[in-house]
């Protein structure tokens, strides 16, 4: 199963993200996976469009520190959740997703 969550956080009245993902989905083997296929490209895909993140994968767990969000981030953020909360309650089986303040 992949577990992923986002934790929204504020340090100095600044709004930051961070995004967590570890785990395979096992819907079915790797790189034929359709659920770790979506995960993986809506992680990609939001982390590479937003304004400033930082991102650590290491092929095992997956981070991404959202700062200095604006109004674009937060839609991409907003777009990010609502997709993966959807992909959770299709396949519940293999994907987790949780938000945290």
């Amino acid at each position: 199963m992949i577990k992923v969550q986002m934790i929204e956080t504020r340090r100095f009245n600044e709004r930051q993200v961070s995004i967590r993902a570890s785990g395979h989905a096992g819907f079915d083997l790797p790189g034929k996976d359709i659920v770790c296929a979506a995960v993986s490209i809506l992680l990609e895909h939001t982390t590479q469009n937003l304004t400033s993140c930082r991102v650590n994968d290491d092929g095992i767990n997956y981070k991404a520190d959202v700062l200095n969000i604006d109004e674009g981030d937060k839609r991409l953020l907003r777009a990010l959740g609502n997709t993966l909360a959807t992909i959770a309650h299709q396949y519940p089986d293999n994907l987790s997703f949780t938000t945290k303040g």
